[in-house]
């Protein structure tokens, strides 16, 4: 290729690369900033919580293999764009494997989210409805990545992808919904929880706070991928559908390596277990007190000491 015909190729994928690609760019040095902090909340994780239970560990592998393979990936596919096919345009349109396992890998990472928080929905509400409504809305999530993934592959261009919206609507939708109903359930449970202790009731807060940050967030996101895709002919989703995967991870992991801040005093090596409140009250002032706090289907003891004039019975709710 002459210089002079150079020129006006290289023109138009600058133009096409600012109005289409620029988000898409952007949103993937994001992730891959999103992706440093996960490899260091794993790092906590394990240094600090040796004696959890093995499935948890597994759990959290199983999330961090899956967010190595969604960084990779979407590297290769930089480097397909702007290195290996740099001047060639029709790349830019051409649907590769590459992207084609954005929509699986994420499938894969909220579907096994959501069973997480089912299991712990079901250990605070008691309620197996519940529980499976959640689990409901992953499996309803990993289906649609999984059409949308094989669908992906049979599309010639990324124009074509408008002719996924049933799938894509199945995919994010679900994922959204699902969201959004972890986090309304365990806030109002864990609400009714309380206790009347006040140190009791300020960790419950906490964990409510990071509760609604961590599950308003992905549901948020899931949400505006899916109304750009459904609006926008340019392929602007596929910015959000990058990021997806290491919120994800870090909801999780932010989750679990919550429990030092919660009480920093607090011993980390320890094995993972329900969430249950305990109190022993004494009957006569001059007595103590204890209360005793598991948050988060993790262990996190507190016990607190303090003078106390109630007359109620010793009571333990293993939720």
């Amino acid at each position: 290729m002459s210089n002079d015909s150079a020129v006006p190729v290289i023109a138009a994928e600058a133009a096409l690369v600012k109005q289409d690609y620029a988000l898409i760019f952007v949103a993937t040095f994001i992730g891959q900033i999103l992706f440093g902090i996960v490899i260091a909340q794993v790092y906590i994780y394990f240094t600090r919580y040796k004696r959890d239970a093995l499935w948890v560990k597994v759990f959290v592998l199983f999330l961090f293999v899956c967010d190595i393979c969604s960084a990779v990936f979407t590297i290769c596919w930089m480097f397909f764009l702007f290195v290996s096919n740099w001047g060639n345009i029709a790349a830019f349109s051409q649907p590769t494997w590459m992207l084609a396992t954005d929509p699986l890998i994420l499938g894969l990472m909220s579907c096994a989210t959501h069973f997480f928080f089912a299991r712990r929905i079901k250990i605070i509400t008691e309620s197996i409805w519940l529980a499976g409504s959640i689990c409901f809305f992953g499996i309803g999530t990993l289906a649609g990545a999984l059409g949308g993934t094989i669908e992906f592959m049979r599309v010639q261009s990324l124009v074509d992808l408008t002719s996924l919206k049933p799938i894509a609507i199945v995919w994010l939708l679900c994922a959204a919904v699902g969201d959004v109903m972890i986090t309304v359930i365990l806030s109002w449970s864990l609400k009714r929880k309380k206790s009347g202790f006040k140190r009791t009731d300020q960790i419950v807060d906490r964990v409510i706070r990071v509760t609604i940050q961590n599950g308003f967030l992905t549901a948020a996101v899931a949400t505006c991928a899916l109304i750009l895709y459904l609006s926008s002919d340019i392929p602007y989703h596929l910015a959000l559908s990058l990021v997806l995967p290491r919120m994800y991870s870090n909801s999780i992991l932010s989750s679990l390596n919550y429990r030092d801040v919660m009480h920093p005093d607090s011993s980390t090596d320890r094995g993972a277990s329900g969430i249950s409140f305990a109190a022993a009250s004494a009957s006569r002032r001059g007595q103590q007190t204890e209360v005793v706090v598991h948050v988060e289907a993790h262990e996190l003891t507190e016990a607190t000491k303090s003078d106390g004039d109630w007359d109620v019975p010793s009571k333990a709710h293993s939720v």
